[in-house]
């Protein structure tokens, strides 16, 4: 019979005994280590979920507040309508009361979405999302803008190229701008539309050609842009970068309401009566204010600035019904006091996560520190409704006449938002479009470090084109558009809340 050696009689335990001491205490070893590794990845699982977490809340919490405010200015312009009435119904009108009222309605309309703006910074902060300095680089640098080019740059006749909405706007609107990125920005605008941005409709405007070809997706190709790979030659293809295509220079670029200053007899509104059935709603010919039919004494009154609904803002849900264009999978009829677009917010937050684990990999002399990443982006909106009797109906119902009648605010998928597309809070897409597609058009130059240029140089290569019109010969029968609202009339990989 084997004997066991020196020391391993009594209580130890037979696979002690079965090696040498030196081998056990590398198992230990081995095992304590892997326990270690263990415990800080999900240390580093908890702290990523928990940021994830805080994004998330953070996002929704400044689209929440932005629509808010939105709402609020709204209804403020809609009380100015309403005050505008009752200034004309008197015998003697006052004009520079009346003056006032438009010049305060302009201010409301533009810089009332500012406050939006702010309020989101505030909200994303308080759910400990902190300051990004690129964003807030780029907004001091937006600030700047206006006041070098906005309110000097001058068309052929010697106006401003860039209107003013009222006289000195643009270093207020600058000023204002600038007061908030003193305090940094933290959520930034997916949805704004700025007034020097080039016209929509070029390819290379669209963030799903540049992910499909770094992702090699030839079915986008098939779906939305049938015939590029087998058209394509070189950089000389692409048409020209448009022109701008702001013409209207009354609405916000950052979170804009889409309402228009309309100079109308109150009489050319088309549904009068619906004017007149709000106004008795509001009780303001009760209380002995204006006159007990205050329309029909306007008749023959000059025509008035008035602030309404601008109807390519404000138009229904269609595209994301059943049956429209992104068939957004929506359960049930929308409610009529829920079916418009215009003035919502769109917001991304961007929140790094540092983690324990090393990335194993070194930068001279010193490990590299792994960290992640977690974006979150939320859209919300103002709603609200007018009365029909003991029907809600649309707020811009009152032949597009503007009214104070938004009473909540609710989270909406970003997907559904007004220029959701935009990414303008997406430093790095906005810096290409801004200065790396001219150069690439006219002469073919990319930018290094650009992951859009880096698209576009593969893009060039004859090779990669090739591959993607092989593959679709044999493959082009498996493309199929998402269903649920995975696609999107521009195609590309489409975001939601």
């Amino acid at each position: 019979m084997k004997r066991l050696p020196t020391g391993c009689r009594g209580r130890r335990p037979a696979w002690f005994c079965a090696h040498r001491p030196g081998q056990a205490v590398v198992f230990l070893l081995l095992a304590v280590t892997v326990l270690a590794f263990l415990l800080l990845f999900n240390i580093d699982l908890h702290r990523v979920i928990q940021r994830k977490n805080q994004a998330q809340n953070a996002g929704d919490a400044a689209a929440l507040a932005t629509a808010r405010w939105q709402g609020a200015t709204l209804n403020l312009i809609g009380e100015l309508n309403l005050l505008h009435v009752l200034a004309l119904a008197v015998d003697e009108p006052d004009a520079g009361a009346i003056n006032a009222i438009t010049n305060m309605q302009a201010r409301l309309n533009f810089t009332g979405p500012l406050a939006a703006l702010y309020a989101a910074q505030v909200a994303a902060k308080n759910n400990h999302i902190y300051v990004d300095p690129a964003l807030t680089a780029f907004y001091q640098d937006h600030a700047a803008t206006i006041r070098n080019q906005y309110a000097s740059a001058l068309d052929a006749d010697g106006l401003l190229y860039y209107a003013e909405p009222w006289e000195g706007a643009w270093q207020e609107y600058a000023s204002i701008l600038q007061t908030i990125c003193d305090d940094g920005i933290a959520a930034g605008p997916d949805n704004a539309r700025f007034f020097s941005d080039p016209g929509g409709g070029h390819i290379l405007f669209n963030k799903g050609f540049y992910e499909a070809v770094a992702g090699a997706s030839w079915c986008w190709f098939h779906l939305y842009q049938r015939g590029l790979l087998e058209a394509y030659t070189s950089f000389h293809y692409w048409p020209p970068i448009p022109p701008m295509d702001a013409e209207d220079y009354t609405n916000s670029e950052i979170f804009g309401l889409g309402l228009h200053p309309y100079v109308s007899r109150v009489t050319d509104f088309r549904r009068v009566e619906e004017l007149e059935r709000h106004l008795d709603d509001a009780r303001l010919a009760d209380e002995g204010q204006i006159p007990l039919n205050p329309v029909s004494n306007l008749i023959n009154r000059a025509a008035e600035v008035w602030y309404m609904y601008s109807r390519s803002e404000w138009s229904s849900w269609e595209d994301i019904k059943q049956g429209g264009d992104l068939d957004f999978p929506a359960a049930g009829e929308i409610r009529p006091q829920y079916d418009y677009t215009g003035a919502d917010a769109v917001l991304r937050v961007t929140a790094a996560v540092d983690r324990i684990m090393p990335e194993g990999r070194r930068r001279g002399q010193r490990t590299v520190t792994a960290s992640s990443e977690v974006t979150w982006t939320a859209a919300a909106k103002a709603f609200g409704y007018l009365e029909d009797g003991f029907t809600r109906i649309r707020p811009d119902a009152a032949a597009a006449f503007v009214l104070p009648a938004f009473r909540d605010v609710r989270l909406i998928p970003a997907d559904t938002a007004s220029n959701s597309d935009a990414f303008s809070s997406d430093i790095a897409w906005v810096i290409h479009l801004k200065t790396h597609l001219r150069p690439y058009i006219d002469t073919g130059a990319t930018e290094p470090g650009c992951r859009y240029c880096a698209a576009l140089e593969t893009w060039e290569q004859a090779a990669f084109r090739q591959a993607g019109i092989d593959w679709l010969k044999e493959n082009s029968n498996k493309c199929q558009l998402p269903s649920g609202g995975g696609g999107s009339r521009g195609g590309g990989t489409r975001k939601g809340h």
